[in-house]
């Protein structure tokens, strides 16, 4: 999207898209990243592509290796570890900040995206990329109540890397808990208790810690050559 009416080049277009592919599960984790697969799919030539990949390695997303080219970064137990210790620090605060100053409009906003990812987490049916894209739109929701853009912006940041392994483990959880303690969550963001929301963002994170990686379809992905492209 363009930031303060700025048009998009064609490298910020191309590499938007193709991190929005990674987040979203589009592009699996290990998978190969070929130049001319991904320049027909998202009708660019090789160069912004290649400028858009570099980018995107630079943000931990894509990687490349010798004589193999680039792929997306692999899950890992330890990169995971070190995204929710990360979370941990990073969005209690951004939403305990919220809670205190957050007015009217942003408390209806944090109400409707609220009521969407509950409907994602009890509706039978629900896939695990729709229960993420709600999962991020209400946190964006209950970030933009906080009065640091500095937080709120890197918050974003490690909220989105970490979403690779929340799809990851979605189908294992127990989203029955989840719906409790996001309920609990949402309790305490619009009654301005701070310490009660830092207590539900530290409990929900560690539910989708709770869930071991189940690294074979990325070895499936990294194991075909142009898998998924």
């Amino acid at each position: 999207m363009p930031v303060n009416d700025v048009p998009l080049t064609r490298i910020d277009w191309v590499e938007a898209q193709i991190r929005q592919a990674i987040l979203d599960g589009e592009l699996a984790p290990g998978e190969r990243l070929i130049t001319a697969t991904l320049s027909e799919r998202f009708s660019v030539s090789p160069t912004p592509l290649r400028e858009a990949l570099q980018r995107l390695a630079g943000e931990g997303l894509v990687e490349f290796a010798a004589q193999r080219g680039a792929r997306v970064t692999p899950l890992s137990a330890r990169d995971r570890d070190e995204l929710a210790e990360l979370r941990r620090l990073l969005e209690p605060e951004t939403a305990a900040q919220a809670a205190e100053h957050g007015g009217p409009e942003w408390r209806a906003l944090v109400e409707a995206t609220s009521a969407t990812l509950l409907a994602t987490l009890e509706q039978a049916g629900t896939t695990p990329v729709a229960r993420e894209l709600a999962y991020r739109a209400f946190y964006e929701a209950t970030a933009s109540g906080c009065p640091s853009t500095r937080l709120r912006n890197t918050a974003r940041v490690v909220r989105d890397q970490a979403s690779r392994y929340r799809l990851a483990v979605s189908d294992g959880l127990d989203r029955e808990e989840l719906a409790t303690v996001h309920r609990s969550l949402v309790g305490a963001l619009l009654a301005g208790r701070p310490a009660d929301v830092r207590t539900a963002i530290a409990r929900e994170i560690a539910a989708y810690e709770a869930v071991g990686l189940d690294m074979t379809a990325q070895r499936e992905a990294a194991a075909v050559p142009g898998a998924r492209g």
